[in-house]
């Protein structure tokens, strides 16, 4: 991937784990759980590189929400994919599912959105933090080519 598209995905990353609507009672601790939650897992895809990250919908401001057609809510957090060869998204279908540490299983439904030409995959996975999600997606692309990308972040209260 060019550094351009790295820079933008990182970018969009950043802006959602930084567009916070109300503070929680602990902004600190809130804002520690944003980022850990925010930090991208990472795989190959042949030679597409896959990024996935988990964004609280409560940590999000107005705009994201709107632009990623979604209600925030303490209840809900935003499970994005970006799947990129160079500076182009690669035509992808995910399929998933998150755990909680309670070991309550939810399938992940995801859409595709197009962001200024470049398309993330965003599902929607109800926990109420403080919790950990565990998920498991599998990526499947155009050509038969898979990969699954497993990974687990911590959401924030």
């Amino acid at each position: 991937m060019t550094e351009i598209a790295r820079a933008l995905c990182l970018a969009g990353l950043a802006l959602l784990a930084t567009a916070c609507g109300q503070a929680p009672p602990d902004a600190a601790d809130a804002r520690t759980g944003a980022q850990n939650a925010a930090m991208p897992a990472q795989t190959m895809l042949g030679d597409a590189e896959v990024m996935a990250s988990v964004v609280p919908t409560a940590h999000m401001g107005a705009a994201v929400a709107r632009r990623y057609a979604i209600e925030p809510a303490r209840d809900r957090t935003l499970v994005l994919v970006s799947v990129q060869r160079d500076d182009a998204s690669v035509p992808v279908e995910i399929t998933g599912d998150a755990r909680d540490l309670r070991g309550v299983r939810q399938t992940l439904t995801f859409d595709s959105v197009d962001l200024d030409g470049l398309v993330e995959h965003v599902a929607v996975a109800r926990v109420s933090g403080p919790d950990t999600l565990r998920l498991d997606l599998q990526i499947t692309a155009e050509d038969g080519a898979r990969t699954t990308l497993r990974f687990n972040r911590d959401i924030p209260r």
